[in-house]
Order: structure tokens, then sequence, then C-alpha cells
């Protein structure tokens, strides 16, 4: 670069241990700087950061996130920006706010894109409009009868009094006083948000939007397009009017309480505890690191100290617990325990819900006991008699944790335990900690070099502004060297460790406790507030008419020139990730195995078990099973290979040692009921069970056998099951908080209707509804549980069908890895007493059930459901759709695509794309309004379905007419919202997320998975197939399935399932139609 921009300096980021990414840093006359990392990958990452610090409860960095993005000075038309940046391959524009920053995101496909949009972005970041009727929508506004709206008083209603929330903020609150910038709410309080003007955000902006303040990071294979573009910008439009917002963050420790206790709105019997320390600096990269490793070291692994002894233990008192470092000024460290047992700790066993009809309690016996901290190591005796004898030393009230100080008492005791044990006696413990460390910081660097880098760079940017006052940036370029120095560290390092940062430090800690009585106060301050606001309003047509002009002085609206001024790049400049796939030889119990080559350290395995056959009886202990799996004791049999050698005799290995073990072996392993699904969660694939693991081609063979041995030898002992259930439950109860979560769960429920003559679907058995039954029954009987267990292992190892799906790097040899794997297999599979060997494989081991699950009504289903963890509302409303994207048989690929069989299946994504966009028509008829902070639709082609949702609502019944509204105007005036430009723009971010989902080694694995179960040979035919397609695509096609699907969203009397979320005392619009009124437990 010249001229405008200097280099400053360069600099170079390891990648890896052996691999660097080239960085460099130049600066504007303005003071403004640029970062460029040139990381080889097929997308391109710009985020512009301006370090922001609150100054009270208004939410001013936050509102100022929303509002830059309504027009700026240059380019005043909202919509704009994304308009431009939608046309240039990418999913629009982002942004977030922290406690010290703000900052600005794209993700484009091509560098030529990223030109396109990039000043453009400065330009709105910099010179924003902020006008009056802007703040009306966007933030803040009541109309005349005292209702409150505004997407930023949307989404802060919708979090302010969940439980992650309350207790974060009174925590920042004790690390470091309430006056500090920290224990001010950022995002904003509903209360302060009402009181903010558009004029202290204008001063706001201001004070902290210089030119000078902001650092733009900018990662991808950039050169001289994109230097070129930054030189093109005028310098007017960087100019600097030096209001450098640098200062010092005081770093004094307060004064004052280190605990406290405080409510949020729920009516369960879970909570948790969360304790925090402040830590160094930043700068001391060193210390920083070696504190996430101890931290991680504690918490990580289910033989993890903290987590045996309050979490995998005979009674849990948590069900799970977390510790990691946060990069403030100082840095802070923090180690959570969630799921944590309230008053009689009922909700372990009994009632979990937050719905507005308490559930039934269970009246199980919870016990007071706890066990203590087991061995790290294999066992021949059988561990339930070295648990009990811990659990009668420990003696935990469960009628206490949640009281102040209690639970701080019970951690000192822990760590003081790992001190004097000096980390039980295993001198080799934290080197171990510290390679699994660094194999993760590998992983994670090998598949989001960007993410890593925006991360680490940020925190560079904001500690020079709030914390140094020079700008310097690669503090963590070393990380790998700095890893390397920590795992020559002696014991005694780490146990000062412990010692100085966690144990004599100021320990600071927050209870939040459930609260099942402030749902109602919060509901009657809300009435009183609008009771208030409806009486200052003198003239209520006068005061609507305002609103209602702020609303359209705000709407897209582009004319025709300006659309056609929007540069649009050449599609031939994305790229995708370089990498080969190949079928090897199946052999053994494999139908087929996939491998995939690309640039990467690791190999990648996945294990596909069909579970179509699993009896009925089986399906409800799915989810535990996938709980226990990888996490239970294991007991080999003589001949099996342990840690190199053949067994003599038999050997009980524990499962804290198997979990240790497995945590050496792999950089991470996990099973899943269905594809890529969290647990209580509907899958997209739910008829198949899927084991996972990540390691290096040096552990490969050990790590196999292990995680092999895991699934054939594991023993579901009766303790192990009931300490999995009793946290799965708490779990449930978490779940259950989440609107949502809340609302996935009761659509996924009522879309999904079983068939007659066979088993229910796996995902309606898994669900949050059918397994608090089902896991209740488990803590009354393990016994008869740990049998089922045991059947679902034998159904899962004899299955038919099985497929194997390898990442690998160019050099492995597929067929090797593939000829371990089905040796390890066999080997087990010989020991194994229940094992009859299966003659023939299925031809198709793909052939997964893609059967329609929605009930055939004749009428619509409406369901209205309160909870009091929640104070927005949300909504779904969903309606059948049989377009299938995959090719429809057999027969040659080119002669299928040729006919263009999924016309009218990419045609209504198109749609869907170009009406929910950012600044889209239902974007502005919902959002836009005030109404609510998320609408979309959803396209659901396995499911079968056609979804609107509507997230963290002001007013949902207003969000929901509003899209009855929008598809009618979108269907009476076709032309002025379905034209050429708007379709380009659709295909456009289309393009992107077909680069993004296959843009590193595992997400390409992933697609092969994808591709082979919808009929695609390879990733490549499918990428071929959705282009053909999209090309093809017409206005008409478009109008076609308009009228076909979407017109079906927007009539009231269409056979659809409708399923509103609100607070208690919501009432709905009658023009919704008449709803039933449900409890969870009657879902």
């Amino acid at each position: 670069m010249s001229k405008q921009f200097v280099k400053e300096s360069e600099l170079s980021y390891q990648k890896s241990a052996h691999s660097w990414i080239p960085t460099t840093v130049h600066r504007h006359t303005s003071g403004l700087r640029v970062v460029q990392c040139k990381v080889q990958q097929p997308i391109y990452t710009l985020a512009i950061y301006v370090p922001t610090l609150p100054e009270n409860d208004t939410g001013e960095p936050h509102t100022l996130e929303h509002l830059v993005f309504c027009g700026s000075k240059r380019f005043a038309h909202r919509g704009y920006l994304d308009a431009l940046a939608l046309c240039n391959f990418s999913q629009g524009t982002n942004a977030w706010t922290y406690e010290d920053v703000t900052c600005y995101t794209l993700t484009t496909a091509s560098e030529e894109a990223l030109a396109n949009v990039m000043a453009v972005y400065l330009d709105h970041v910099l010179s924003p409009q902020l006008r009056d009727e802007q703040f009306v929508t966007e933030v803040y506004h009541y109309d005349s009868k005292g209702r409150e709206h505004g997407v930023v008083f949307s989404e802060v209603l919708g979090s302010e009094s969940e439980e992650a929330e309350v207790g974060e903020r009174r925590m920042l609150q004790l690390l470091f006083g309430e006056d500090a910038a920290y224990a001010k709410s950022y995002g904003g309080l509903t209360r302060s948000v009402a009181q903010l003007t558009n004029a202290e955000v204008a001063e706001y902006h201001k004070r902290f939007y210089d030119a000078c303040n902001i650092t733009m990071v900018v990662t991808g294979p950039v050169g001289a397009r994109f230097e070129q573009a930054l030189e093109d910008i005028p310098p007017e439009n960087l100019h600097s009017s030096g209001h450098d917002s640098r200062r010092m963050i005081p770093i004094n420790v307060p004064e004052g309480p280190v605990s406290a206790r405080v409510l949020f709105a729920a009516d369960s019997h879970v909570g948790s505890v969360q304790f925090g320390w402040r830590g160094p600096m930043g700068s001391d990269v060193e210390t920083v690191t070696a504190l996430e490793i101890l931290l991680e070291y504690l918490t990580e692994e289910a033989s993890s100290p903290l987590s045996m002894r309050f979490v995998e233990c005979k009674r849990p008192v948590a069900s799970s617990v977390v510790g990691y470092v946060k990069q403030s000024i100082p840095t802070t460290m923090f180690i959570g325990f969630d799921g944590v047992p309230y008053g009689d700790g009922g909700d372990s066993e009994g009632e979990s819900g937050d719905e507005d009809e308490s559930g039934d309690e269970d009246g199980s016996d919870n016990g007071s006991e706890d066990e203590g901290k087991s061995e790290n190591e294999e066992e021949e005796s059988e561990p339930e008699d070295e648990d009990e004898s811990k659990s009668d030393e420990s003696g935990d009230d469960i009628t206490r944790l949640l009281d102040e100080g209690y639970f701080a008492e019970l951690l000192k005791i822990e760590l003081e335990r790992v001190y004097t044990t000096k980390f039980d006696g295993d001198a080799q413990a934290l080197q171990r900690a510290v390679e699994q460390y660094g194999q993760r910081l590998a992983k994670r660097m090998e598949s989001h070099a960007d993410d890593m880098l925006q991360t680490t760079i940020g925190i560079d940017i904001v500690a020079s502004h709030f914390a140094t006052g020079k700008f310097a940036v690669g503090t963590r370029a070393r990380i790998f060297d700095v890893v390397a120095e920590l795992a020559q560290r002696p014991i005694e390092y780490w146990l000062e460790l412990l010692k100085t940062w966690l144990m004599d430090a100021r320990t600071c800690h927050v209870c939040t406790v459930p609260d099942a009585t402030m749902s109602a106060r919060l509901d009657a301050e809300r009435q009183q507030i609008e009771e208030a606001n409806a009486a200052t309003v003198v003239d209520a047509a006068a005061h609507d008419q305002r609103i209602a002009l702020a609303v359209e002085a705000n709407r897209v609206d582009l004319p025709a020139t300006v659309r056609a001024g929007i540069p649009e790049p050449d599609a031939g400049g994305t790229s995708a990730l370089p990498h080969t796939q190949l079928c090897a030889e199946a052999h053994g119990p494999l139908a087929a195995v996939q491998v995939l080559r690309s640039d990467t350290q690791f190999v990648s395995v996945r294990l596909h078990v069909p579970t179509t056959a699993m009896p009925e009886a089986l399906r409800p202990f799915l989810a535990l099973f996938q709980g226990l799996l990888l996490n239970t004791d294991v007991q080999l049999p003589a001949g099996a290979v342990h840690k190199g050698a053949k067994l003599a005799e038999p050997l009980h290995v524990s499962y804290a040692a198997m979990d240790q073990q497995l945590a050496e072996l792999t950089t991470s392993r996990g099973s899943s009921v269905g594809m890529g699904v969290e647990p209580f969660v509907s899958s997209w694939i739910d008829e198949v069970f899927v084991v996972s693991l990540h390691t290096t081609a040096e552990k490969y063979a050990d790590a196999v056998r292990s995680i092999v041995q895991a699934i054939v030898f594991g023993s579901f002992v009766t303790e192990r099951i009931s300490t999995v259930a009793q946290n799965l439950l708490a779990d449930i109860a978490q779940i259950k908080r989440d609107g949502g979560d809340v609302l996935a769960a009761c659509v996924a429920r009522l879309s999904a209707q079983d068939q007659a003559g066979r088993p229910r679907w796996i995902a309606n058995h898994v669900s949050l509804f059918d397994q608090e039954r089902v896991l209740r029954q488990v803590m009354r009987d393990a016994a008869s549980a740990a049998v089922c267990l045991d059947e679902i292992r034998r159904v899962l190892v004899h299955a038919p069908g099985m497929f194997l799906s390898l990442g690998m790097s160019d050099t492995d040899d597929a067929q090797q890895l593939t000829n371990a794997f089905v040796r390890e297999w066999q080997t087990c599979m010989d020991a194994y007493s229940q094992y009859v060997p299966i003659s023939e494989q299925p031809n198709d081991p793909f052939a997964i059930p893609r059967e329609p699950r929605l009930p055939q009504l004749s009428e619509p289903l409406r369901v209205h459901i309160t909870l009091r963890s929640i104070q927005a509302s949300f909504a779904a409303i969903c309606v059948p759709c049989a377009l299938r994207e995959h090719p429809p048989s057999e027969a040659d690929f080119d002669t299928q695509l040729a006919h263009l069989p999924a016309r009218d299946f990419y045609a209504l994504q198109l749609l869907l794309e170009l009406l929910h966009r950012t600044d889209g028509p239902l974007f502005n008829a919902v959002r836009g309004m005030g109404l609510a902070y998320g609408a979309y639709f959803e396209l659901r082609e396995r499911q079968g379905q056609l979804v609107f949702l509507c997230s963290r609502a002001s007013n949902v019944s207003g969000a929901v007419l509003a899209m009855r509204a929008l598809v009618a105007r979108v269907g009476e005036h076709w032309d002025e919202y379905v034209g050429a430009f708007e379709v380009a723009m659709a295909r456009s971010a289309l393009v992107f997320s077909a680069v993004d989902e296959q843009v590193t080694p595992g997400a390409v694995l992933t697609m092969c998975v994808v591709s082979a179960v919808d009929g695609f040979a390879s990733v490549g035919l499918r990428n071929k197939w959705r282009a053909a397609h999209l090309r093809a695509v017409t206005i008409g096609d478009m109008r076609r399935v308009f009228d076909t699907y979407v017109r079906r969203l927007a009539d009231p009397q269409a056979a659809a399932i409708h399923v509103v979320l609100t607070p208690p005392g919501t009432l709905l619009e009658p023009e919704l139609g008449s709803f039933s009124r449900r409890s969870l437990s009657e879902i």
C-alpha cells in the first residue's frame, strides 16, 4: 500500500507448531488501522473493531450497533449496505457488542466481493445517520395503549431475567465494583433503555467512533484488489475529528462483598453457582495460557477433578462444570456449576418444568450424600464400594447448595485436596493436559483459523485501547511455542499457579436461585408500566400516527437507480477447499467407507449405525445410552489389548480411567442419536446412531481400539446409570427455561406423527417431553434400565448397514486406516459374548427413512403455552411441504439433472432467501416495526415442512399478523417484491452458503455424509445439481411455489400447526384464531 496507508508492522501468527500466517498492519493518516492476515481458505472475513465502554445501563454501545445499519450520511437509503453485501456472495452484515468492544462483521466468498462492500461498511460505522425515526423502530417506543416495542427493547426483554444474564451481571459487579464499566449492562436493561434518547446515542458515537479509534481486521488470501479498494476510499470519508477514546481501565481490586445470591424467573428446582477470580493482564500470555490449561484440567473431562467430585458422582450436586479464562482487563477466570439442586432437590428426579402449570413431583429419594474424588486409574474391584465410602465422607447437604457460601466451602476443600495430593499423585497430569490443550488448539486453528485470529487480534486491539494506550497486536502470535514451553514446566509450577490464582486469591461467587413468583411480579410491573405509558398519551390517533410515520421513514426502499449501481462480483472469483472424495473397500461390519482427503493434521472418524430396526421398547433409552457411552466403566476380557499389552485376565476399567485414556488419545470424541444433535432435540436425521472421534495419525490405532472397546465392553452399572440420569434431568430443567429450545421441542413433537404399525420415531422418544418421564423411571429402577442399555448395545453392534466416514491428509493410507478399524472391531466382537456373525450387508447403507411425518390435519392445530422463565414471546407456524432436493431415483445422474426435477425446491429456497434476508420484506414487516427481535422462514426438507419462526417478540400477535399482511401484499404486488435484482441478490447469498458449508475439512466430511444420505454419489455432484437448478429457476417458478406453499403460512384457516410460547398473562389477539391453552406436560 501507499499514499493514505503506511505499513506499520509485519508479523506472523502460528497456525501450528510449524506453519505460519503472514500478517501486516497498515495505518491510515486518520489513525485507522487495517490488519491483514493472509489465511489460505475459500472465504474472507472482515471485522471492524470499535473499543467501547458502557457508562450506564442504557445499552448505548448495543443500541448504536443496531442503528449503524440503518443508513449512513453518504449512503442514506436504509438497506443499501445489506443489499450490497448480499449481492456480493455473503449472508449480509452482522455485529456484536461486548463489555469493552463493538465489532461489525462480514464474511464473503471472494476478494472482489470483499472490496466492493468494505468502503460502504466503513462509512456506515463512521458516519451513521442516527435519525430520530430510526431510534423509534430500532430501539424503543410505546404505542397509544402503552405497549412497549423496539428491536433492542425486544432483545433485552428476552434476556435480562434469564439465569445466565442475571448471574453474570452480578458476578462482574463483585469482581470489578458496581461503578466499574465492566459492571454496567452493555446491552441495556429494559427500564434504562426506555429512558435513553437518540441524542445520547449520537453523543456516544462522537466520543467512541472516531477513525483514530478503529481497527479493521481482514482474513483470507487478500491481495492487490482489496488493497486498491482501501486506497480508493476518499480521504474525507476516513477523517478523524480527534476524539481519541483511549483510557486506562482502573485495575484496582474493589472493596465490598465477594458473594451474592440472586433470583431468576423459573419454577424448577435447579439453579447454578459461579465462581470468579481476577487474573493477570492479558499481555502475560504464558500465565494466562497456563491458567486456561489448569482450568481445563480441573473441569474439561468427565475424569477431571471437579467433574468427579461434583458431577460424575453417586449423588451429583451439579449436572455440569466448566472453567475458562475471559479476556477482560485484567483477565478474569471462572468456574461455573449448572444444574445445581435447589431446596429439597426435587427437580433432580421430579418436576423439572418451567411451565405455568407445575408438573408432578416424583417424590423419590435424592439423598444428601455425595462421593468424593475417585482415583484416575483402572480398578479391578467394583467402583461402587469406593464411591460409597467417599459419599459418606463428603456428606453434602443438598438443601444448602444454593445458600451463600456453602458451595464455596465445598470447592475450597476440593481445591485444597487437589493441591495437597499434588494432582492425585500424578506427576505427569499437567503435562498431559498441556499436550491435550495444544492438540485442541491445533484443531481449532485448522478448522477456524479466521475466527481464532479475529478473536486473538481483537483482544489485543481492546488491550491497546484500554490497558496500554499503545497499539500493538501479536501477543499470542507464537502461542504454540508458549504451549511447548509450558510442557516443560515441573509440577511445582502448576501447584504454585493453583495456589496463587485460585486458592489464595480473592474468590467471588454468585448463586443463581430459581424464583417461581418472579414471573408474576415482572408481569405485574409491565402492566403498571403500560398503564403509566398510556396515561401520557394525550391524543392516541396522533401518537400512533407519529409512530407510523417513523416506521415509514425507516423502511427499506431502494430506488431503481441505486439498485442498478450495486456492483456484482464475478462468480469465477469464488473457490472451494481443495479435497478429494473417494471410497475405500468396505468389509467386516461396514457396508460402505467414505474417504475425504484434504490438507489436515488430523484423522476424523464417524461411524454411522442405522437404528431403523431398533425395537420399540428400547428406543426410549437411546438418550441415556448416548449419555453413558464413552462415559461408563469398561469390562475388558482376557486377551484384549490395553495400553499396548495383551491382558492375561479380565480387567475392570473405571469410567474415569477410560475417560482419561480417551482424552489422551483424541482431540475430541462423542456420540449422538441422530446426526449432529444435542440430547432431547429432534435431529434432521434421527434414525441413526453416530460415534465420532478426532485424533492424529500416530494415535489412530490406539484411539480406535479404545473407542471400539468402550462401545462393545461398556459396563452399564446402576450407579453410573443413576448419576447420568440425574444429570440429564437437570439438563432438561435448564432447556425448559429457554423459549427457543422449548418452541423447537414443541414444534418437533406436534409435527412428527407416529405411524401405525411401526415403532415411534426416535425423535419423539428422545424429546424432552418423553425423556423427563423415562429418566424419572430410570432413577427408580436403574437395574431394569441396565438391561435395556445392554440390549441397545447388542442391537447396534449387529446392525446392518453401518457406514464409516474418514477424513484424513493426502499422505494417509485410506485402506490401511479402514482395515485397522475393521480389525479392532472384529477383535472386540470375537470376544463379545452375544456376538452373532452377519452374513450379508444391505446394498444401500445410506437408505435412511424419509417418510413424511406431519399429521394429516383437516383444520388448524393452535396451541398456546406459557412459561414462567421467559419475558419475551416465541411463535411458529408449520405447514406441509413435500418438495425434495435430491435425485428422485437411481437413474443416470446427468439424465435426471437434464429434467431439473428439484426446480420447485430451489425456487422456494430462493424465494425464502429473498423474503427473510436482512433488511428484506419480512425483516421490515416484523423487526422493522419493533415487534420482535427475529422473524424468518425455514424450509425443512427432510421433515417435509415449511415453517415461519418468530423469536423474542415484545408483541407476538402483532408479529404474526404482520407476517400475514406481508404475504398478502407480496401476492397482490408481486412485481414490487420479486424482480431480477432481488432474485440476483438471493442467488448471490446462496452461492455464499454453498461455499461456507464446505470451508473446512470437517464441514466437507459432513457434506459427504449428507450428500450420500440424499442420494448423491459425491459432494461435487451435489454442488453441480444445486448450481444447475439455481441457474434455471425463474420468477415464474418462484410465483408458483409462493402460491402453493407460502400462502398457507398466512392463511388462518389452513391446516397448519401454530405454536405460541409466551410469559404468563399474555393475551393473544382474536385475529390469530382460537388457541387451546396447554401445559408442557400436555404436549
